[in-house]
Order: C-alpha cells, then sequence, then structure tokens
C-alpha cells in the first residue's frame, strides 16, 4: 500500500497516459438504501451528528477517497459507470456518504494506510434491483416491471445491479458494508435473508476475491406505521430477525447492531442521525475479518439458547464474555404456550454455567415459560451490551429444554465464517 499521492504513466505506442493523484490502498464498497446514500453534509434533509466537526476537519485524512456511483438502470450489465473519485476535504467531505466516510477515515487511522470506498445506493430500492436477472429467476419477481414506466426505478428488478454494482465489480474489492432493509419490511420480508444470501454469493462471484466480509447493518429502532408506504406495525423486528439470519447464512458475514442508535425523538424518523457509531462499529469489524485483528471484540452479543428453571429463564449469548452492569435490563418478555408475551419483571445480567454470560429473567404472568424475546418490536431502544460496549442483537427464541442444553461451554469461536 502506498500512504502518499503519485502519478503514473501509462504508455502504449506512442500514446501515453498519465494519472494523476494515484493512490493504492484498500477499496471497499457501500450499498443500500438511503440510510447509506445520507451524506455527510445534509443527510436526507436530516441532520447527521457530529458533522460539522468532521467535515471542517476532513481534510486531515490524506488517504481517504470517495466515490459515488451516478444512479443507472440498464436493462443489461453495463460495463462502466458514471462518478468521480473525491478527496476528502471540507469542499467534498459534505458529498460523503456520512456511513462511508466514516468508516473509511477510521480505518485509514486505524491501518495506517489509504482507504477508498465505491458508495453506489438508491433511496428506497428494494433488495431485487441489486440482484442478477439470472438468480431472481428463483424468486417471485416480475421482471415486466424492469421495462414498466409507471413502475418506480427502486422497485424494478435487476437493474441496479446492471448499472451501479457490475461495472464496478473489477475494482479489487476487499469487503461489502450492505445498509437497505427499509424497503423491504412489507414487500418478501420473509424471503429477504434468502434473497439476500444469494445477492452476497452472486457480488462475490463477481468481484472475484473469494469470500470478501459482508457487513449487514441492521436497521435502527423505527415506527413501521400504517402509512403512504403500506407498512404494517411491527414488521421491522420480522426483518431485523430476517437481516440475523443472512448474517449467518452467508460465509464471513457479521451484523452491525444498530438497537441503541435511535433517540426517543427519532420514533417516527427512519433516517437516525448517529451514523458515527455505525461507521466505527464497521471499521472495527473490518480489522478483525479482513486485516488480521483477531483479538479486537468487534462483534455484537448474539443469542445462543434459553433455558428456563419453572418461572426463571436464563438467556445464553454468544459473542459476549459478560456484559455492562445494570440493575435492570430493559426489553425482555416471556411467553407461554399460548404465545402471548408479558414484560419480564425481573432482568438481570450473570454469568452461569455451562454457558457463559447470560441474562437471568423471570415473569410473574407466566408460569411455564416457552418463548423468550428482546426488543423484538418496531421501536425500542435496549439497554443490554457487551463488555465491549456493543448492544446485543434483538431475537425471539424458542425456549431449549433442559435435557438438550449443552453439558460444557461452548467456547468463543474465532470469527472467521460464519456469524454464529
Amino acid at each position: 500500500t502506498s500512504s502518499g499521492s503519485n502519478n503514473q504513466t501509462i504508455k502504449q505506442s506512442n500514446n501515453r497516459t498519465i494519472l494523476h493523484d494515484v493512490l493504492v490502498g484498500e477499496v471497499w464498497f457501500a450499498s443500500g438504501q438511503s440510510n447509506m446514500e445520507m451524506t455527510l453534509g445534509d443527510g436526507m434533509n436530516t441532520y447527521v451528528e457530529g458533522s460539522l466537526e468532521e467535515i471542517a476537519l476532513s481534510a486531515q485524512y490524506t488517504g481517504v477517497r470517495h466515490i459515488t456511483i451516478k444512479r443507472a438502470t440498464p436493462l443489461e450489465p453495463a460495463w462502466d459507470a458514471e462518478g468521480e473519485w473525491q478527496l476528502c476535504n471540507p469542499n467534498n467531505a459534505p458529498r460523503f456518504s456520512a456511513v462511508a466516510y466514516f468508516f473509511a477515515t477510521r480505518l485509514s487511522k486505524a491501518l495506517n494506510v489509504p482507504v477508498g470506498v465505491i458508495n453506489a445506493s438508491w433511496g428506497g430500492c428494494m433488495v431485487s434491483p441489486w440482484m442478477s436477472k439470472e438468480t431472481l429467476k428463483n424468486y417471485p419477481v416480475n421482471f415486466a416491471d424492469a421495462t414498466d414506466n409507471s413502475v418506480n426505478a427502486m422497485f424494478k428488478p435487476f437493474v441496479m445491479y446492471n448499472g451501479m454494482f457490475k461495472p464496478v465489480s473489477k475494482f479489487a474489492i476487499n469487503g461489502i458494508i450492505w445498509y437497505q432493509g427499509e424497503s423491504n419490511v412489507s414487500t418478501r420480508c420473509d424471503i429477504y435473508a434468502d434473497m439476500l444470501t444469494t445477492m452476497a454469493k452472486t457480488w462475490r462471484q463477481d468481484i472475484g476475491r473469494g469470500d470478501i466480509p459482508f457487513l449487514i447493518v441492521e436497521l435502527a429502532p423505527y415506527d413501521y406505521h400504517d402509512g403512504e408506504y403500506g407498512l404494517q406495525d411491527e414488521t421491522g423486528p420480522l426483518l431485523r430477525e430476517q437481516q440475523a439470519m443472512a448474517a449467518k447464512s452467508i460465509p464471513n458475514a457479521a451484523i452491525i447492531g444498530t438497537n441503541d442508535l435511535a433517540y426517543d425523538f427519532e420514533l417516527t424518523q427512519v433516517h437516525p442521525s448517529q451514523k458515527r457509531q455505525i461507521g466505527e462499529r464497521a471499521c472495527f469489524m473490518a480489522m478483525n475479518m479482513a486485516y488480521g485483528y483477531k483479538n479486537l471484540p468487534a462483534f455484537h452479543p448474539t443469542v445462543k439458547y434459553a433455558v428456563a428453571d419453572g418461572r426463571k429463564v436464563k438467556v445464553y449469548f454468544d459473542n459476549a464474555r459478560g456484559f455492562r452492569g445494570a440493575d435492570f435490563i430493559e426489553g425482555f418478555e416471556i411467553a407461554g404456550e399460548s404465545g402471548n408475551y408479558h414484560t419480564a419483571t425481573s432482568a438481570k445480567t450473570a454469568f452461569s454455567f455451562p454457558g457463559g454470560a447470560c441474562v437471568e429473567l423471570e415473569c410473574k404472568e407466566v408460569g411455564e415459560p416457552m418463548y423468550v424475546r428482546y426488543c423484538f418490536h418496531d421501536f425500542q431502544i435496549g439497554g443490554l451490551k457487551g463488555t465491549n460496549g456493543l448492544p446485543a442483537i434483538p431475537f425471539q427464541v424458542k425456549i431449549t429444554p433442559a435435557s438438550e442444553v449443552p453439558a460444557s461451554p461452548m467456547p468463543q469461536r474465532q470469527r472467521t465464517g460464519n456469524y454464529n
């Protein structure tokens, strides 16, 4: 890698082309919908927390470059795409994707190498426009929508793959950050994990560099109320569950938790302001998964299993050596055979053999617990965080019979492959 910019001369016969400001470093692909598209300067007409200071001081990141791929919807895979690499400085940084900016600047500083981010995102898009036409044949997609002028481009199948991913797949991309899902909350939510797994496989094949890291940004708390977009109450947690499933099924993938990254006043704000933490968490994961820093505790606590002893329930987690202390952890609910959930009346962190770090729960209304869930609502900010300060990923799980609980502790896995 190179820490400084250089000129490069390309000669062919009697022709000579000089390329200016050439850097050699790490390249990442950032894609999704409006929360990835949201710029550092004015967001999606919303506020990005800390943006003014970041913009003012952005010139210090001399090794960071950002390119925004122009929107395109060709019916066949394109060879080239429109966009221009930009220096990181106060004039350009306001137009950078906020998540991409925070990721690239922190990673460049951590590794002391140049980092370039390709931002190809489209506000409001579903996952299907980013999938190839060939792979979409296995899903309930209407291909006629691609040529129907009455259909909004953000819903047209395969066109963004053709025009905004395929051309840039020729870069030596080191990893992918995917921040999308809001538009699939009410459309094909039940097969989202399968579609995303297929998309990731196709992208990696096109890039041709093996199972490069695939980082999935969890949807932040937001009230997916009935409204003009046909969204339904309490469907947000179902999509988040699908994201967690995809992180498990995609090799070398991980999920970036955002359950703590919304303020109470952002109940109806689908573009929350805390983007710095997302970029930083992606940086930590990249360092662990792509650059050999395996001792960096970059991953979120995720549910392993739950077991009941009478009214009491213990929930065990992966990626958690312990939890940040609290007298009571909000967000846990317990249900019996009926499936009717009740808020846990007691919830405290603990450490118990054989599972390790756990949360001990009890609910006075449920005599025989069968199910437990955590922050499984459209908008619920949880308080459970690992000792690394990262929030637990929301979940719902059926309680495991005591006879099926492992007899010995489950070791913490070295994070090189699947999420769990």
